[in-house]
């Protein structure tokens, strides 16, 4: 079951975009949200407000990432932040059977 609804600021200023539409999609995110929201130590803060485009060395097309998180501090120190499971941070798992199309792609990547 995903978690998603729409974040309602309470220091609406603080936010760097559109602050009627802050979307969350997950229980982590929100959290992060009200955390940004109520830090003092957080001048402003913005999610997926930012797009960073990149070349997929898989398809060779541009494509669009768009972080979770950005956030600048009093001390005026920025960040951008990731929200993920600790499952979706370590490197996948090598499989059993290598087909020719995993071995060209590893080739390509060294």
């Amino acid at each position: 079951m995903t978690y998603k609804g729409i974040y309602r600021p309470t220091n609406p200023k603080k936010y760097a975009g559109d602050p009627n539409n802050i979307v969350y999609r997950s229980n982590w995110e929100r959290r992060f949200m009200r955390y940004c929201d109520l830090n003092d130590d957080i001048i402003y803060w913005a999610s997926e407000e930012i797009v960073i485009p990149y070349i997929s060395p898989l398809d060779n097309r541009v494509h669009r990432y768009f972080p979770d998180f950005i956030i600048k501090t009093k001390h005026n120190k920025k960040f951008m932040i990731e929200i993920k499971p600790a499952k979706y941070t370590k490197p996948p798992k090598a499989p059993k059977k290598k087909t020719k199309a995993f071995m060209r792609e590893s080739v390509e990547f060294i």
